[in-house]
């Protein structure tokens, strides 16, 4: 089992390079190498790994400056991918038809946002950014975005000889808030009334991360995040514990979930009394000490407040 590759030369300066064209046996998380005998890893080619239902995550390393087209076409199973802003080539339909595609994470050295908008632009569906942006040549600062679904409508118009089409959904809005250059986080937090009217889980998501993540984060629009979470805060609470006892990735769950319960004033402790009852019920030993942990704290300052 292994990667496959072919050398390659630049058209420009005739420097060689390495370009990845698939893999040999089965692999659910892809390592791509930045370096292979000697030489750069600078391409992924056209399908390296279309239609491979094996893979669940994809790193991609800095050294990859072009990713040609379909390369995870129709890779059903995958769920995240890490990349780089290095990415200067992003051809269409790299991601198309990875309808679990949940996460990119990627780490921007060089203020440089078009692999996003190309991400954005190849996947329809609901997708979460968690984006490492450099401030300093050992600090980075992190944003986790959620980006909502949108649908194309089309309607023929047969008399008139003219296609109507509109968009259902916010995502498509939520999408122009990403530039080449930069990410406008004011446009960003100001939708979040369109997410709202899509739908619980999606609102939701997008005022947890924007909480947990408050890069640019203007006091009014946390004001608003933080209202959200602490309205809906059993509903919430409920979807996280199913989502811990239920994901492949559980680690990720408890760490988001535990991340979550520990800021203060989101959560009051009957809220937390019901989240313990339900992993309880779903025998989820290690939520439950969590739960258990936390609302004995939360107890703790409601009845020092009330002493005081």
């Amino acid at each position: 089992m292994s990667i496959n590759y072919e050398f390659a030369e630049a058209n420009k300066d005739g420097h060689k390079y390495v370009m990845i064209t698939g893999y040999e046996g089965k692999v659910t998380d892809l390592m791509v190498p930045d370096v292979i005998e000697g030489v750069a890893v600078e391409v992924i080619g056209n399908h390296a790994f279309s239609g491979r239902q094996d893979l669940i995550s994809v790193t991609i390393p800095e050294s990859v400056r072009t990713i040609y087209g379909f390369a995870f076409h129709n890779c059903r199973n995958l769920r995240k991918i890490t990349l780089f802003d290095s990415i200067d080539d992003y051809y269409d339909g790299v991601c198309r038809q990875c309808d679990n595609l949940e996460e990119v994470e990627i780490t921007v050295n060089n203020s440089w946002y078009e692999v996003i908008r190309n991400f954005l632009a190849d996947n329809d569906k609901t997708l979460r950014f968690l984006i490492h942006s450099k401030k300093s040549d050992d600090e980075y600062s992190t944003s986790c975005l959620v980006f909502p679904e949108y649908v194309y409508d089309f309607n023929e118009n047969t008399m008139a000889r003219t296609i109507q089409f509109s968009i259902a959904g916010s995502g498509y809005a939520f999408r122009e808030c990403v530039d080449r250059r930069k990410i406008d986080y004011r446009q960003y937090d100001s939708l979040f009334a369109k997410a709202i009217i899509d739908g619980g889980e999606i609102a939701e998501d997008i005022a947890i991360y924007r909480t947990l993540y408050p890069m640019e984060l203007e006091e009014r629009f946390g004001t608003v995040y933080e209202k959200y979470i602490r309205d809906n805060a059993g509903r919430i609470l409920e979807r996280l514990v199913k989502k811990c006892s239920q994901s492949m990735n559980s680690t990720d769950s408890v760490s988001l979930l535990k991340t979550l319960i520990q800021r203060k004033g989101l959560f009051n402790a009957d809220v937390m009394d019901k989240a313990v009852e339900l992993s309880v019920n779903m025998q989820n030993t290690v939520v439950t000490a969590l739960l258990m942990a936390e609302n004995g704290s939360k107890r703790k300052d409601t009845v020092s407040e009330f002493v005081f």
